[in-house]
């Protein structure tokens, strides 16, 4: 998710991945750039024994060609060490820190009056609703589509603090090989997002952010039409004060099923996130996060499953580019027939960015 700490001093170390960016390469209107982050955690998740956790490492390589006239041309690429990757040299250590992966690989067009025009591997526009200011696990129920394998993206230029964006995902292209007949493959999907802050000072702020993502699925060659729908909205609203942020989220999701062809049962759920943010020196500041997540029957309306999740901690800027917290996060899920799942996490975590 898009990190709101740009407002607040612990933002100098995240703007820091941008804004100290290497110029790696600059002649006749092009630049290469090279930027990115490390990003660990040590503590205890849930009923897991102490670990070091790789919370997404990052490097990342921007470049641009300036075309005159306030066009220009760009690309990215990112590379992540993904947790899905279990190349290790010790058997059994599922360490984190191990294959690198494209995390994104795109190149567009950009207007400075305008707007941006890419196509690839990328973080849709809705990543940039869903805003938060935490570290570890923050904003981790968040319901909209932020990311795509392939995708056309468009972020508008700003006018008097206004901007939109919107998304078009790619799926599969192969109806003819079909897949089982009661598997669901991602066939397409779509965004819409828009974007509005308004400054009354340049400590003081109001932003606005919604978002509306949808993905469908089906099963490739077997039947043509759609088998199944994800559709979800979020709005956001937060306010900067000098060293206080406070973010308001809520949204809405819904899963639909052709259940003439799919029997799983429609299901619909209400999504909410506080957060909080007070920096009360130069270089520290306490921090607290409230997430909510229901899942419920769309036929009868029995809710099926809420999960709460209550995060604090405080951080430490040790330099622009170096941020140490510690932080304690419970989670309680409770389930239909009453049981109820308890996970502390806790730890500290380590945030160097070049």
């Amino acid at each position: 998710m898009k990190k709101t700490l740009v407002a607040l001093a612990v933002a100098a170390a995240a703007v820091a991945s941008t804004a100290n960016a290497a110029v790696v390469y600059e002649q006749d209107g092009a630049k290469v750039e090279l930027s990115g982050s490390f990003r660990a955690f040590l503590g205890k998740v849930g009923d897991d024994r102490g670990d070091l956790k790789n919370d997404d490492s990052r490097i990342i390589v921007k470049a641009s060609q300036d075309l005159g006239n306030g066009l220009s041309a760009f690309a990215g690429y990112q590379i992540r060490f993904e947790e899905e990757a279990y190349k290790t040299k010790h058997k059994g250590s599922d360490s984190d820190f191990g294959d690198p992966t494209t995390r994104e690989l795109y190149a567009g067009l950009k207007h400075a009056d305008v707007g941006a025009l890419s196509f690839g591997r990328q973080n849709t526009t809705g990543d940039d609703v869903l805003q938060d200011a935490t570290y570890y696990r923050s904003g981790k129920y968040g319901i909209l589509t932020t990311r795509s394998d392939k995708s056309v993206k468009f972020k508008s230029a700003e006018w008097n603090g206004f901007s939109f964006g919107a998304d078009y995902l790619f799926g599969h292209e192969d109806v003819n090989e079909r897949s089982a007949y009661s598997e669901l493959d991602y066939k397409n999907g779509y965004g819409l997002t828009a974007f509005y802050h308004y400054d009354f000072a340049e400590d003081n702020k109001l932003e606005f952010a919604a978002g509306y993502t949808q993905d469908n699925y089906d099963n490739k060659g077997w039947y043509n039409n759609t088998l199944s729908k994800y559709k979800a909205w979020l709005v956001h609203g937060s306010w900067t004060y000098g060293p206080l942020y406070l973010a308001l989220n809520y949204g809405q999701y819904k899963n639909e099923y052709d259940n003439n062809i799919v029997l799983n049962e429609d299901e619909k759920g209400r999504y909410a996130m506080v957060d909080f943010r007070y920096q009360f020196s130069e270089p520290s500041a306490v921090f607290a996060q409230w997430e909510r997540l229901d899942t419920r029957s769309d036929v009868t309306d029995n809710t099926t499953e809420i999960a709460n999740r209550y995060q604090v901690g405080v951080d430490y800027k040790l330099h622009k580019n170096v941020v140490t917290y510690a932080m304690y996060e419970r989670v309680n899920t409770k389930y239909d027939n009453a049981e109820t799942d308890k996970d502390n996490i806790y730890g500290v975590g380590l945030r160097v960015f070049f």
